[in-house]
């Protein structure tokens, strides 16, 4: 969990330029706690669920393959 110190912290480093967008963003994840309260949020957990599907070298390491040159339709 996230302290409200190290919030602030991570929030003061950011552009100014950001700050409206990251105010609507928290507003928005402060309304669907709300409607969520007393339930479970269901997409986080479909999240944790999901990650028992990746293999343990996976998760160890967790690196992607190198990008695939895909030839053009052009």
């Amino acid at each position: 969990m996230v302290t409200k110190d190290e919030l602030k912290r991570e929030v003061d480093k950011l552009p100014d330029s950001l700050l409206d967008e990251v105010y609507i963003l928290l507003k928005n994840i402060l309304r669907q706690e709300k409607t969520n309260k007393g339930s479970t949020y269901e997409g986080w957990d479909a999240w944790k669920k999901n990650l028992e599907q990746f293999s343990q070298d996976f998760m160890n390491s967790r690196n992607q393959p190198s990008q695939q040159s895909r030839e053009s339709f052009d």
